[in-house]
């Protein structure tokens, strides 16, 4: 086997084939690593020779930085492949991805296909990717700068049914920005509730426009909603009844004030005191996006709870963006129909607009072009210059105060209070200061729940919450959320840019879970895990996304979980030094 020659740079950007391929490679076992004069190879036998994939660099988490194109080896002759050749080869190769169905195959296929051109067209559309990668981003600019999606899927940019043109209107890479839609509820279609002292109804009448109060029927309630959304319910017939019989009235749109965060549906208007986030009747990743009115009430629950937990002054810089609202109508039957569902979430930058608050997903992504690097990379490289300092202190320096913003407060509710935040890249959003990491903004309560800890804490609870985890799956979730999907983004997007060696950084990184052993009181079980277990648990988006499932609803979502190897379990804090950054705040 002849390998051939490789460039020391990427020949060019793929974000779309780099998160295809991050995904395959840790799920699938039909494939191995090859180390060469030229560096490491990913070698895929397929059914007509092997694909070779180039790697530039390989995170201890498995993420790759990949040099395109793809190679196909057949009689021992290298020849360069497009993506789409690839896929066909992969697909057809049960060792890589098992016996496929002719139509899910299909399926398949074309929906990773659509999700290339959809990462493509939006880069093709932008005009501030030098922007993106060296920032400083705002909040709008770094929710609408999330361009590659999860660096472990598939099919990242997937999002049946919209349209091209609903696209451009609705999705955040696109820089979208619209009105909110408005209903008003008849007394006997309205659902809602809330944890604070105003009603749900009462806090979204807050945001209606006075021009459309105007329209608002006396007795009436109103709901704001994403208009991609309204505009779906519009065509039921059910919506239509109530439309003739009086009971639901059309106000209209507000002004298009509103821009669509990462996450497509979660609305987010500058200066305004709520965000809103809503079902979606659309298929964004692995799920499609509707609320639950349990989802819904664990905002309300955890509003409650984490009052009299003294956050702000035992972890500086933390918050979470609490959702203590929700609003929807009742359908024909009385119940709350999931399609009308909205909660209402905090707005903490309602008087920060311009602040550094910068989700963590937009910070790691990879490079968008050729030969870039990440925006993490480029802040600390500007960092270095300016303050004349080695760049691996002043990585480790800033990994530090990550570690000390985001994984103390997160490990501290979850072992002290029992309170476990499901913490993934999208919903970290990193407060900055001149790209200094002083605390962060936890959001999505619907990705929360309580832990044996919780329990012991409220004996006065007649039966456990619904989202109450014991031990194993509070291991699987919490710490895949929190360490593979976040911590380890971070190590491998500074490592993989060239500022310091990973293994430095996962030696910092035990040095500080270590410490939390120490300084944290409670149920240690999750830390313990995460330092000693040979193996955590990773969440498997390939096979996931190729079978089809919706994982919101899946009964058991555990069996979408593979062992992934603990990095941590192979290194050791040593009392080696970790040097800070001196004059930065950290």
């Amino acid at each position: 086997m002849s390998a051939p020659t490789s460039p020391t740079l990427l020949s060019e950007a793929d974000p779309a084939a780099s998160c295809f391929f991050n995904a395959l490679l840790r799920e699938s076992q039909g494939w191995h690593l090859d180390t060469t004069m030229h560096g490491d190879l990913a070698i895929l036998p397929v059914d007509d020779g092997e694909l070779h994939l180039r790697l530039h660099h390989r995170s201890a988490s498995g993420e790759c930085r990949f040099q395109w194109p793809v190679l196909w080896l057949k009689d021992g002759t290298p020849r360069a492949v497009d993506f789409a050749t690839a896929l066909e080869r992969i697909l057809a190769t049960p060792a890589l991805v098992g016996e496929l169905a002719a139509e899910a195959r299909s399926i398949f296929r074309e929906r990773v296909l659509e999700s290339r051109t959809n990462t493509q067209a939006s880069l093709d559309a932008r005009d501030d990717l030098g922007h993106l990668q060296q920032g400083p981003l705002n909040f709008a600019e770094a929710e609408q700068g999330l361009l590659a999606g999860h660096a472990f899927h598939p099919a990242p940019k997937s999002r049946s049914p919209f349209s091209e043109a609903e696209a451009q209107a609705f999705c955040p890479e696109h820089r979208a920005r619209f009105g909110l839609a408005w209903w008003a509820l008849a007394p006997e279609l309205r659902a809602g509730d809330t944890s604070r002292d105003a009603r749900a109804t009462e806090l979204a009448l807050g945001l209606l426009p006075e021009v459309l109060a105007e329209h608002l029927p006396d007795g009436f309630s109103v709901l704001p909603m994403h208009p991609w959304q309204a505009q779906r319910l519009h065509q039921l017939p059910w919506v239509q009844e109530q439309q003739r019989n009086g009971r639901l009235h059309w106000l209209g749109h507000s002004e298009p004030d509103w821009l669509p965060t990462s996450s497509h549906r979660s609305l987010y208007a500058p200066g305004v005191p709520w965000m809103v986030k809503g079902s979606l009747s659309a298929r964004l990743t692995n799920s499609l996006r509707l609320l639950s009115v349990k989802e819904v009430q664990r905002g309300l629950h955890l509003d409650h709870w984490m009052r009299e937990l003294n956050v702000a002054q035992r972890f500086p810089g933390f918050a979470v963006m609490q959702e203590p609202a929700w609003l929807g109508w009742r359908d024909a039957n009385g119940a709350v129909d999931p399609a009308s569902l909205v909660v209402l979430r905090e707005n903490l930058l309602a008087d920060a607009a311009d602040s550094e608050a910068v989700v963590l997903a937009t910070l790691t992504q990879q490079p968008l072009v050729a030969g870039g690097q990440s925006l993490l990379s480029a802040r600390l490289r500007a960092k270095a210059h300016s303050l004349g300092m080695p760049l691996a202190q002043v990585a480790r320096g800033w990994f530090t105060a990550f570690c000390e913003r985001v994984l103390t407060p997160l490990f501290g509710l979850a072992v002290e209070d029992g309170i476990v935040l499901l913490a993934h890249q999208q919903n970290i959003v990193l407060r900055l200061d001149d790209g200094w990491p002083v605390g962060m903004f936890y959001r999505d309560c619907q990705g929360s729940g309580v832990g044996d800890r919780f329990l012991e804490r409220h004996p006065q609870l007649e039966q456990p919450p619904e989202n109450h985890w014991p031990p194993a799956t509070l291991r699987r979730y919490f710490l895949y959320y929190l360490l593979i999907n976040s911590t380890f983004a971070v190590t491998s997007a500074l490592a993989a840019d060239g500022l310091v060696d990973e293994a430095t950084l996962l030696v910092d990184l035990r040095a500080h879970l270590e410490g939390l052993q120490e300084r944290l009181d409670g149920d240690l079980d999750c830390l313990n895990h995460a330092l000693n277990a040979h193996h955590l648990e990773a969440k498997g988006n390939f096979f996931c996304y190729l079978s089809g499932v919706n994982e919101a609803t899946l009964a058991e979502p555990a069996r979408l979980y593979l062992p992934l190897a603990n990095p941590l379990a192979t290194v050791r804090a040593a009392s080696a030094n970790t040097t800070h950054l001196q004059g930065v705040p950290a």
